[in-house]
């Protein structure tokens, strides 16, 4: 494996990561919409919820509130960057892009693999779910900059949001030993619109 092949593959596996927490955190719009309020993180035993506004502003502004200062003391300042560089990355595939991209095969196993750590109910695969949000983020005009995580959480279905988080860290790992099956999630999720 090539230094340009494990690079692409640091940036798929923290772009899953993100959009991972990002869509974990529907951002409530003044629609009637379903979506999320809170999101509930599993870790084994360990289960808390956190609040979507809460996520949004630290995306927005970094700034770390009481509710997120609870989690943010478990994770190392180099993660917390990263989360925050992600949930605020402007991504440029359009509509029609993400729609063809989660109607392949390998779209439908990325999306069908993430699903298993972001669950609308603890046993329902969240795969329908992120591809709905996915899309609908995506749908922005053609002169727009491009959109974002917290725009697809924007678009969550639901009113129940679940991640594994225990279960997210072994994906990850998963995705980092097999990085060659997820070239076409890393074309969508990396081509980024410059800030």
């Amino acid at each position: 494996m090539n230094l340009k092949q494990n690079v692409s593959l640091g940036l798929i596996v923290r772009s899953a990561i993100a959009i991972a927490l990002g869509l974990s955190a529907t951002v409530l719009q003044g629609k009637t919409v379903l979506s999320a309020e809170k999101v509930k993180l599993i870790y084994g035993p360990f289960n808390g919820k956190i609040s979507v506004a809460t996520l949004e502003k630290y995306a927005t502004t970094g700034e770390i509130t009481g509710e997120f200062r609870l989690y943010a003391k478990f994770v190392d300042k180099e993660a917390l960057t990263q989360l925050r560089h992600w949930l605020s990355s402007r991504f440029e595939c359009d509509r029609v892009e993400m729609y063809k991209f989660t109607n392949t095969p390998e779209g439908e196993k990325f999306l069908q693999e993430l699903g298993t750590v972001i669950k609308t109910h603890h046993k329902r695969n969240g795969f329908y779910a992120i591809r709905s949000s996915l899309i609908e983020a995506a749908d922005v005009p053609s002169d727009s900059d491009g959109w974002t995580v917290i725009e697809a959480m924007q678009n969550f279905p639901s009113e129940d949001l679940q991640i594994n988080t225990k279960d997210l860290f072994k994906l990850q790992k998963f995705w980092s030993e097999n990085n060659t099956q997820h070239q076409a999630a890393l074309d969508i999720f990396t081509t980024r619109v410059v800030e």
